[in-house]
């Protein structure tokens, strides 16, 4: 890893923890073991290096998952979402906590931040909306299935899993029983009573 690397992830990793209020250079130079010096070769300010580890953690925000989803099942398509979603977020875990630290920290000026996430998010969540509707409307799942209002419980309770399993040092849990567990709940809750 190349010094101006090792400078924003050291700075990510402080940022996500301390905000960006208390988070020194100081400190990112003794992180990232460079000089404070070296940290202004590569950025101008501490405003120009947060913005600059910001912009770097949304990098990875996009989720192409049509491919993955081609000629499954509305059900299987369904439990295929998750575990994208959940592969995602382990594979971006240090970009996804700082991201959030900044949102619960109530940092200033994340409106590009809060931008692209809820776009994701929305994204994401219209598509798991279209397949249960495909899947109502073939008779795959329940009729009184609510395409809308099960596609942002389904995400709601899959983002109260993944916050756990941010926090599974502390609770000692793995997410991956709950997922499979949340799977297995769907996979009765929605499907069609055989007939």
């Amino acid at each position: 890893m190349d010094a101006r690397q090792k400078i924003l992830s050291s700075a990510t990793k402080l940022f996500s923890t301390q905000g960006y209020a208390t988070t020194s250079l100081a400190q990112v130079a003794k992180e990232a073991q460079v000089s404070k010096a070296l940290i202004f070769w590569h950025f101008a300010s501490k405003e120009d290096l947060f913005r600059t580890a910001l912009t770097e953690s949304l990098a990875p925000y996009s989720i192409d998952v049509l491919e993955a989803l081609a000629g499954l099942g509305e059900l299987d398509q369904v439990g295929k979402l998750i575990d994208v979603y959940f592969a995602f977020v382990s594979q971006n875990v240090y970009s996804v906590r700082f991201l959030l630290s900044l949102v619960v920290r109530e940092e200033k000026n994340l409106d590009d931040v809060l931008d692209r996430t809820t776009e994701l998010f929305r994204i994401y969540r219209s598509l798991l909306a279209d397949i249960l509707r495909s899947g109502r409307d073939k008779g795959v799942f329940r009729a009184t299935v609510d395409p809308e209002a099960d596609a942002t419980l389904i995400m709601a309770t899959l983002n109260g899993i993944l916050l756990q399993g941010f926090a599974a040092s502390i609770l000692q849990a793995d997410p991956k029983p709950l997922l499979e567990h949340m799977k297995t709940g769907l996979a009765e809750r929605l499907s069609a009573p055989a007939a």
